[in-house]
């Protein structure tokens, strides 16, 4: 579920961070982590979370949480497809 709040300012942005967690060099006995998400709590129209991406080398792994409505118009942004998809001969997936 996707909330929408009405709390904060729609352009204001709210940083948080843990530095010293390496979240993909823990191995609680079932491998090195797939990937880090922030789970299913506090979920709402707009909310951007930004990893360290697990390949390293300064890369980032994102996570965007958008209503319904908004997730669809955004997939229609062409730019955005161009940006963030391998140069490979397929447009989008």
């Amino acid at each position: 579920m996707v909330y929408t709040h009405r709390f904060f300012d729609p352009t204001g942005t709210m940083m948080g961070s843990s530095p010293r967690f390496d979240m993909y060099g823990c191995d609680f006995g079932w491998g090195r982590p797939v990937a880090a998400r922030s789970g299913r709590a506090n979920k709402f129209d707009g909310k951007t979370s930004l990893y360290p991406g697990r390949e390293g080398g300064g890369s980032i792994d994102a996570e965007l949480t958008l209503t319904p409505d908004n997730m669809a118009a955004l997939e229609e942004i062409e730019e955005l497809w161009a940006a963030v998809t391998p140069d490979t001969p397929e447009k989008k997936p």
